[in-house]
């Protein structure tokens, strides 16, 4: 994954909930990692939902 150098960014995260499988595929198909489970990470609809978490480091 590339980004801009000026930013200096050495990690990016994304959270999907668990059954969003469409966009999974997504995260990994762009280099995306799996790094774990956050339990009741957001509040959506009134509800705290768990969401699958992943990483993509830039550079070493």
């Amino acid at each position: 994954m590339q980004t801009s150098p000026d930013l200096g960014l050495h990690r990016l995260e994304a959270s999907t909930l668990l059954h969003n499988v469409g966009s999974q595929r997504v995260l990994q198909k762009a280099g995306f990692r799996h790094i774990g489970m956050a339990p009741q990470y957001l509040r959506i609809a009134g509800k705290w939902q768990d969401h699958n978490l992943y990483q993509v480091i830039l550079h070493d």
